[in-house]
């Protein structure tokens, strides 16, 4: 080589390496965040008697998207050390070296910064503060502190992910009143059948990662007990709404068939103690949060139109 082509080789721009999107996109848990962004749809009509304003509108779904998002992102970092020991994470974008820490963080940051001044600027301060406050217990109380440390980690630190229908009430309102209250009920009750059915099936990975969840602590047979419990209190609260006037008869109809099918499964769950049926109540637990909010954000858009 001579001194030409050494001098070329080293003055010469090394391309810069691309941005693995998918992989940031995925510490976001969209699935789950989106779920939160559902449960802001029908405490926007709700707290507005009527259509709420679009720019309020599009800046709760988004600011809440991105909270959520952000707070996913840092579960990803705290957690990076026990998602390498089980079989359902060891492949997520920072045990499997596809994002750096560092990486992580400013992204996560980002989107916590902008959750809140989107919130901020667009809705109400105290939706932006909400916001940054269930992302402070998620983060914190739960990830940092609770999930190692207690059986009742997914019933205490799942009320940071009950927040979006009081981010929507706050972002039309600028308060919180009893039926955004009765919203984050309904979650916070859905939260622990929800996530217990799914630990029933990966009792093991979380044994090995000395993760105290229930069914690895307490046993599967307290675990089914306690998943028939939760879903049995949440017909009172579903109803709740209807009851007290604050839903029409099209939520209070299509939220109790939801609900008691729930019950059903739980139930079935309970009766047979056949741990296979965890699996299918996990997965219709998804779409029962999906529906309740849905039937009610219909509800909602009726007596509008």
């Amino acid at each position: 080589m001579d001194q030409k082509t050494k001098s070329d080789s080293l003055t010469m721009p090394v391309a810069a390496e691309p941005i693995d999107w998918q992989s940031y996109y995925q510490m976001m848990k969209p699935t789950i965040s989106m779920l939160v962004v559902v449960t802001v749809v029908p405490a926007l009509f709700m707290a507005q008697k009527g259509l709420p304003n679009f720019a309020v509108a599009m800046a709760s779904l988004i600011g809440t998207f991105l909270a959520s998002g952000s707070a996913a992102v840092f579960n990803h970092l705290v957690d990076s050390d026990i998602d390498q020991h089980m079989k359902r994470t060891r492949s997520r974008p920072i045990p499997s070296g596809k994002v750096s820490t560092a990486k992580a963080a400013i992204f996560g940051t980002v989107c916590g910064i902008a959750s809140f001044a989107i919130l901020w600027v667009w809705a109400t301060p105290l939706a932006a503060w909400l916001s940054l406050a269930a992302n402070f217990f998620y983060v914190v109380v739960y990830t940092m502190y609770l999930k190692r440390r207690t059986v009742q980690n997914i019933v205490l630190g799942g009320a940071a992910g009950c927040v979006g229908p009081l981010i929507g009430w706050a972002a039309v309102t600028g308060d919180l009143a009893w039926p955004a209250w009765a919203l984050f009920m309904i979650i916070f009750l859905w939260t622990p059948p929800h996530f217990w059915s799914l630990a029933i099936k990966y009792k093991d990975d979380y044994a090995r990662a000395k993760i105290p969840m229930l069914p690895t602590i307490k046993g599967l047979e307290v675990t089914r007990r306690q998943i028939f419990f939760y879903t049995v209190t949440l017909v009172p609260t579903v109803l709740s709404l209807w009851a007290f006037g604050a839903a029409g008869w099209v939520y209070g109809i299509l939220s109790l068939i939801l609900t008691l099918y729930f019950v059903w499964l739980a139930f079935v769950l309970l009766r047979t103690k056949e741990n296979q049926r965890a699996m299918p109540l996990f997965y219709y637990s998804c779409f029962y949060l999906f529906g309740v909010f849905g039937a009610l954000t219909i509800d909602q858009l009726m007596a509008v139109l």
